[in-house]
């Protein structure tokens, strides 16, 4: 792979997409269990609609808490973007310049004196999204890189880097 160097600006869409993403994956099973619960009332409550029975009320309001509690996690996520916005190191909006290689990423950021090295052997984790890639250097820090600054052919060989280094700590849906 050629080295490719690219500069861009995170944006709020980008930062809530990857937000959004972490909250799913870090309740992947609760959130998967609301969808069971509040799809099945709907069914029940359709069936009970059509005469196959009557409805039974506690059925809704199980299903009306667990919607609740995925309300009350969105709000949380909301609520955590907007404090990072108000944030003095919020990198929102800042001049990223990316170097990218067979085997390492070279991330800097403008003004804010970030100037982060990583092997992708390195990496804690990465995920690429439909509109970005997450590349955690440690379980807490995540650096994104939105694939709008890159090429579709540049985006196909950092993701084959990344898959060819990091193995099963690379997430993606996305070919090779």
């Amino acid at each position: 792979m050629e080295p490719i160097r690219t500069a861009y600006r995170i944006t709020v869409a980008d930062f809530r997409q990857a937000s959004y993403y972490g909250l799913f994956l870090r309740y992947r099973k609760p959130f998967l269990f609301l969808f069971l619960v509040v799809g099945g009332a709907l069914l029940y409550a359709l069936a009970a609609a059509l005469g196959f029975g009557t409805a039974n009320p506690l059925v809704f309001f199980l299903a009306a808490a667990y919607a609740f509690w995925g309300l009350v996690m969105a709000a949380g996520v909301e609520k955590g973007i907007r404090a990072y916005l108000r944030s003095p190191d919020s990198l929102l909006g800042c001049e990223f310049t990316a170097v990218l290689d067979a085997k390492r990423i070279r991330l800097c950021v403008a003004g804010k004196g970030i100037d982060v090295t990583a092997a992708y052997a390195k990496l804690a984790c990465a995920f690429e999204l439909h509109a970005l890639f997450m590349l955690y250097t440690t379980p807490q820090q995540v650096y994104l890189l939105p694939k709008r600054a890159l090429t579709q052919e540049q985006a196909a060989a950092f993701r084959g880097a990344l898959k060819k280094e990091m193995k099963e700590r690379f997430g993606t849906r996305f070919g090779a």
